[in-house]
Formats: C-alpha cells, structure tokens, sequence
C-alpha cells in the first residue's frame, strides 16, 4: 500500500508541477479565473490559518481536501456565512455521510455581488445601468478509507460566474490523500484542487486557479483532558508566490478548543484567531 501512495503522489506531483509557470519576469496574479474558490471555508479551518490539509476531518474537506471525509464517523452538516469584500457576501454548506465502505459528501458554495453602477470611460461617474454579478460552485466528493491508516478522495465541482450578460461555466476537479505514518500521531497529505480545462473569452484563455497543497501535523500533547495539534502547510498556486501556512489547537476535554494560525509570505491577513465550541449531535447530525 505504501508503494501505491508514493506512486499516487509522485504522479499527481509531476502532473502538478506540468502545469506551473516557472517564470521570474512578471507577475502571476490575476492570471487565473474563478478567483471565488479561494476563499477560504469553515472558522474552525480559517482560525487554523489555513494549514488544514493533513487535519481536516470533517464535513469542511470538501473544500480543502476531499481525503478528509475518509475519518469522519457520522453524518454531518456544516455551514458557513461571512460579509466578504464592500458589497459581496460569502456563503457555503455541505453535507457528508459514510456509507457503506465510501464518504460521500456535497456542497455548494455563493459569492453573491450587490448590483453596482456601470461605468464606462466616457461615463466614469456612472451610466446609470445598474449591474449584477455572481459566482456558484456545486460539488460531489467520493472517499474511501483504504486502511486505518490511508483515505483517498477526489470530487468534480462544477462552477459558474456572472457579470452582467457574460456567463462562464466549467468543471474542475480535486484530489487529495491523508496518511498516518505510524509515528507518533504525525501524518502527512497532499491535495491537488481546481484542476481544469482553460476558460476560452472570445480571442483569451484564461486558466483555472489551481492549487498543489502539502500539509503535515502531529498531537504534540495528547491525553484524556488536553490535546495540542500544530500543522504545517506548503501552498504552490499557479497564479501567485508560494506561501506557507502554521495552525495550532488546543483542546480541553472535547468541549472547547483555542485556535490560532500564521500564513507566511502573504499580502495581508496573516495571523488568525478563533475560538470553537464542540457540538451535540442533532436528529442524527453533527452540526459544525
């Protein structure tokens, strides 16, 4: 089994690296369409910093690694809310379940737009013509636990973005895997997302945000009443620098949990905090 995880992510690693621009003469921000599917989903994964890739087990990988889903126990059901940039708000939810020897798991994410003036050169104060816009992802992940100690999982999302008249669909897909290595609580993963085919405008390509995240953690601290998991991720975008994400939890008695992360080599929001609360379960589901 060990054979076919470094043959997987060898594979998936030079596919990956194919499609990256190693070009220093120029920027490589805003090279890239569908700008949506990198904001990041779930406070729990977001006062992490981030650096989720090796620890998301939870209805939440759908949008970090789908391999994630492969440790969850029951049913669950998450769902997310924040005011974005002036104007924009920021919505998703998503459901997973394991049946029988698979994780499934579905989700929907919005980034809805308040409809703003249109401006031109000739007008730049406003013609006006009131505009909307909208981006929305629908997905649908599959995982398998192939051993206690391995899940693989993958998902096709299927995109779309508006503005005014114009509207761009496409379909993109995620790949991930989480390994336990045997040591300690250290385990390791990798994760490949938004991979797909060019978006064609009119005489222009513009190519999909992908993404190639590698993450590893360990429980420095684990007994019946406190447990302390830091994690470590390694971000390679095809439309920006690379940059490095640091997460810490602490967690007393399965109740409540102090998190906080650290993104490195980042314009902006690079510290993050939060505070997290375990819920019950309801009519079956546990909501996050």
């Amino acid at each position: 089994m060990k054979k076919y995880l470094i043959i997987l992510v060898l594979v998936a690693s030079q596919s990956a690296f194919a499609q990256f621009d190693y070009g220093f003469d120029f920027s490589k921000s805003g090279t890239s369409g569908y700008q949506f599917l990198k904001i990041g989903v779930g406070a729990e994964q977001i006062a992490l910093g981030d650096a989720v890739t090796a620890t998301v087990d939870d209805a939440a990988a759908v949008f970090w690694n789908p391999a994630g889903l492969g440790w969850l126990e029951k049913r669950q059901v998450i769902a997310h809310y924040s005011n974005w940039l002036v104007g924009s708000q920021h919505s998703a939810i998503a459901l997973a379940f394991p049946i029988k020897s698979l994780h499934l798991g579905f989700s929907v994410i919005s980034l809805n737009v308040d409809s703003f003036e249109e401006t031109t050169v000739q007008e730049p104060l406003g013609t006006g013509r009131m505009v909307d816009a909208g981006d929305v992802m629908v997905g649908f992940a599959v995982t398998r636990r192939f051993t206690d100690r391995l899940s693989i999982g993958g998902q096709v999302k299927f995109v779309q973005e508006k503005l005014d008249d114009l509207t761009f669909n496409n379909v993109m897909f995620d790949i991930g895997t989480i390994y336990f290595t045997g040591f300690r609580d250290l385990r390791l993963a990798f994760a490949f997302q938004h991979f797909g085919p060019d978006q064609i405008f009119r005489d222009q390509k513009f190519k999909m945000p992908l993404l190639f995240r590698v993450g590893a953690a360990d429980n420095l601290v684990k007994n019946e009443n406190f447990r302390v998991t830091a994690a470590v991720d390694l971000l390679h975008p095809t439309d920006n620098r690379e940059w490095v994400n640091w997460g810490l939890e602490l967690a007393f008695l399965d109740a409540l949990a102090l998190r906080g992360g650290y993104r490195m080599n980042i314009d902006e929001g690079n510290l993050t905090l939060g505070v997290g609360l375990m819920s019950p379960n309801v009519a079956g589901f546990q909501p996050k």
